[in-house]
């Protein structure tokens, strides 16, 4: 967990209740580290400060299933979607959970799949077809993200500007490449991340600095979300375009509204994903061994966790993982 004192802890917990007869009994297999895990961590997150289980990219093992389990069976692996909603409200019911007022993420309003056994509804469980190896499935989650961005677009993407090369602009890049996009230029300062771009399928790769000036897109996907970057994307995008906000800032930022009022330019917000949109990713993650190729930067087994965490404040790292063993007979 991450504790009190900012640091990664590991303790001894409560073991998990008995499955109901919807809920699917988990041994995490990779736990994948994000941004906002981190910023927990430094208690430099919003809304959540530790301690806390932290987890929610998580590839897990089903050790057992409740008696109405139809989603998976013992034995499988599966990717978790960690956002839990309602299921009743309106934004539930019209096919936009994501958007649930109620909704909570795991490792962060609760407990998250930083645990050696853990307990969810079915609804949250997608199967993972044999043979995709648990280091590459992790990777739906952060891969939903971008997947879900590319998708607010309607109309085609035409040619796309990427501010961050980080986990989710690579993911977005992919995204974008796969629904279409005609040409694809990616903004990053760190150069071994615009070399992942150039082998994720990018056209051009630029440093930060000169993104402005040096792009004009009919779509713009800012990961950043900084002042600077969120004036970049207004500028960078041309007459009738979009700018797609997909990081998440800390606060308040302004925009270069002149422009955008007088060309047309279409603000929208991105907020995590759709289930449909990680059955998406896992099916393209099975078909194509190219899906996510690179991403994983480091990898520490679950006793050395602390330096997991360390890692991610290595700049050339992207996804750094977080594993544990095949679980055991229960």
């Amino acid at each position: 967990m991450l504790g009190e004192d900012g640091r990664v802890q590991l303790q001894e917990g409560p073991a998990p209740g008995p499955c109901g007869p919807n809920d699917v009994l988990l041994a995490p297999l990779r736990l994948g580290i994000c941004g906002s895990d981190v910023h927990v961590l430094r208690r430099a997150h919003p809304f959540v400060s530790p301690p806390v289980v932290t987890g929610h990219e998580c590839a897990a093992r089903v050790v057992a299933t409740g008696a109405e389990v139809t989603a998976c069976a013992a034995g499988d692996m599966v990717v978790v979607n960690p956002l839990l909603t309602c299921g009743g409200c309106d934004r539930c019911r019209s096919g936009r959970a994501n958007l649930c007022p109620s909704a909570k993420v795991l490792g962060f309003a609760v407990p998250g799949a930083a645990r050696d056994r853990f307990v969810l509804e079915q609804r949250y469980c997608h199967r993972v077809p044999d043979g995709v190896p648990a280091a590459r499935a992790v990777l739906a989650e952060p891969l939903a993200v971008g997947w879900h961005a590319a998708g607010r677009v309607t109309g085609g993407l035409g040619r796309v500007l990427v501010i961050g090369g980080g986990p989710v602009g690579l993911a977005v890049l992919a995204a974008a490449r796969a629904r279409g996009a005609r040409h694809i230029t990616l903004a990053e300062p760190v150069a071994a991340k615009r070399a992942l771009a150039e082998r994720g399928g990018a056209d051009r790769v630029l440093d930060t600095a000169g993104a402005a000036g040096a792009a004009v897109a009919d779509t713009v996907f800012d990961c950043v979300a900084a002042p600077a970057t969120l004036a970049a994307a207004g500028s960078a995008a041309v007459p009738g375009g979009t700018v797609v906000v997909v990081g998440v800032p800390s606060g308040d930022r302004p925009l270069p509204l002149a422009r955008l009022q007088r060309w047309e330019i279409d603000v929208l917000g991105t907020g995590l994903y759709l289930g449909a949109d990680i059955d998406a990713v896992i099916a393209r993650i099975a078909a194509d061994p190219a899906v996510g190729d690179g991403l994983v930067t480091a990898e520490h087994p679950v006793e050395r966790a602390a330096d997991a965490f360390a890692a991610t404040d290595e700049p050339e790292q992207v996804k750094v993982l977080i594993s544990w063993p095949e679980p055991a007979g229960d």
